[in-house]
């Protein structure tokens, strides 16, 4: 216990590094290096929702997936304007996680504060879950049947992907 408890603070640790952020933030495309780092980390918080982190395998694949200019331009500005906040939002989760962990164990805490912390914990999943919806409805509204086939192609190798598409 004592090891998953600091293998999940040393996650919170690394994903908060100012400098991976200050490149995320720049505007500019990420070399596939530091879009690899930044994936792994966001794989490591994405148990934390039930909706799939899409944008970088789409935009890693954007080739195959034969993404318009238009496309990638819509997925850079979503990326811009919601990726720090969504990585925020994750790293909250965890640590009220965490907290909520703690206290559980506690026998002062009552189970009406207890059934608290675990509603704000679920309006932040919520708030996670809207923040990766408005990724998705881009992919939805903008993906032609052929980009759909090519990603569904994609995903069944991606293993937090597979087996999801009909």
């Amino acid at each position: 216990m004592r090891t998953r408890v600091l293998f999940v603070v040393s996650v919170i640790g690394l994903l908060s590094a100012g400098p991976l952020w200050a490149m995320h933030e720049s505007g500019h495309d990420l070399s596939d290096r530091e879009w690899l780092v930044i994936k792994n980390r966001v794989e490591l918080l994405d148990e934390l929702n039930f909706m799939p982190t899409l944008l970088p395998t789409i935009l890693r694949n954007r080739d195959v997936l034969g993404l318009t200019d238009q496309q990638i331009r819509s997925f850079r500005d979503w990326r811009k304007h919601n990726y720090v906040n969504m990585v925020d939002v994750m790293n909250t989760i965890i640590k009220q996680r965490i907290e909520f962990k703690k206290a559980a164990l506690n026998p002062i805490i009552t189970a009406d504060e207890l059934r608290h912390r675990q509603r704000e914990i679920l309006q932040l999943q919520t708030q996670l879950l809207d923040i990766k919806l408005s990724c998705r409805k881009i992919v939805v509204e903008s993906f032609t049947e052929e980009q759909w086939d090519n990603f569904a192609f994609i995903a069944a190798d991606h293993p937090k992907l597979a087996g999801f598409f009909e």
